[in-house]
């Protein structure tokens, strides 16, 4: 990892075309073997439009992109709360970037934006049955505080755990 050039680039109108192309190649691998598609198809379009990510930014989410080597392998998208816990909404990592390190490094951002900001804790949601991110989340030291079901809309939810490591 040494020497190798690393940026987190705040999202802006000019740059914020970026994510949704990243964001379908890294859903199409991870939600894939797990979502009907159609849920997938509704929930892209939901999540990472313009609009969207434009006023989440407005209420104060710090939406990143992951620069390694001037190529974006990710984004994040995350936010301190009136509980002063920072809720990290979206960590996401190219799927073919992953196992080298540079989600712990993205996670490491955020823990790092926690203690800045004296917060006493970060929080996730996870797919109950994304394994691998979830064996990521126990293995940086997340532990598991409530399951949750999210009314989505159009008939589907998303089935979660929350996560939290305590700062």
């Amino acid at each position: 990892m040494e020497n190798i050039s690393i940026q987190y680039q705040t999202v802006t109108p000019e740059n914020m075309h970026l994510i949704r192309p990243l964001a379908e190649k890294i859903w199409q691998k991870t939600y894939g073997p797990l979502l009907d598609p159609a849920q997938i198809e509704y929930m892209l379009p939901m999540m990472y439009s313009q609009e969207r990510i434009t006023n989440e930014i407005k209420e104060g989410y710090i939406w990143e992109l992951f620069v390694v080597e001037d190529k974006v392998l990710g984004y994040l998208d995350y936010k301190v709360m009136e509980d002063h816990r920072v809720f990290l909404s979206k960590i996401y990592l190219d799927t073919d970037q992953q196992q080298k390190g540079l989600g712990k490094l993205m996670l490491t951002h955020v823990l790092d934006f926690a203690r800045q900001n004296k917060a006493k804790a970060v929080y996730l949601t996870v797919n109950k049955y994304n394994a691998k991110a979830i064996e990521f989340y126990e293995r940086n030291g997340f532990q598991c505080i409530e399951s949750k079901t999210f009314d989505i809309g159009n008939g589907y939810v998303m089935d979660d755990y929350i996560y939290q490591i305590n700062l």
